[in-house]
């Protein structure tokens, strides 16, 4: 069972760095088409300020989900740092238990929100407004699964560093 949470954490990070890099890759691409249509063509687009926000949200959402696998959210390893080393576990399972409660809670009020403004529409970007309101509920299953799967799998230290990319697990 371990082993098998340890592989599926990993592969879920994965799968949500690949997805938050494309996105990211997005987000700049949109940016210099705001500047260059700025600048060099004097004319601007509204929807793709719009539009980077949005995609900001679900970048963050998915980023936090690989940023639970790697063990690097800050107020971790400071509130791990200031504990002897053997409680660190407990602290960071402590710590992650809150994070899980507060994941709950977005996705109880996250969900009916996003479900309210299904009909709405972005005014610059005319897209649904459903798709933006999504990255709160979507984003707190995935933060709750990886939690899950880390507590099961156990906190690897190894993954704090970059390296563990190639991690055979």
């Amino acid at each position: 069972m371990q082993a098998f949470a340890k592989r599926a954490a990993l592969l879920l990070a994965r799968a949500t760095e690949t997805v938050a890099t494309l996105l990211l890759i997005t987000v700049t691409i949109l940016n210099l088409t705001q500047v260059v249509g700025r600048y060099a063509f004097s004319i601007g687009f509204s929807w793709t300020e719009e539009l980077m926000r949005y995609l900001m949200i679900w970048l963050m959402m998915l980023g936090s989900v690989a940023a639970i696998y790697r063990v690097e959210h800050m107020g971790v390893e400071t509130l791990e740092a200031m504990v002897a080393p053997r409680y660190s576990a407990l602290v960071r399972s402590a710590l992650y238990s809150v994070g899980a409660i507060f994941c709950l809670v977005v996705l109880i009020y996250g969900w009916p929100l996003a479900l309210r403004n299904a009909g709405q529409v972005a005014p610059a970007s005319g897209i649904p407004m459903i798709y933006p309101y999504m990255a709160l509920p979507v984003g707190a299953v995935l933060l709750l699964i990886q939690i899950g799967l880390s507590w099961f799998g156990g906190w690897d230290e190894q993954r704090k560093s970059p390296v563990a990319d190639g991690d055979d697990v």
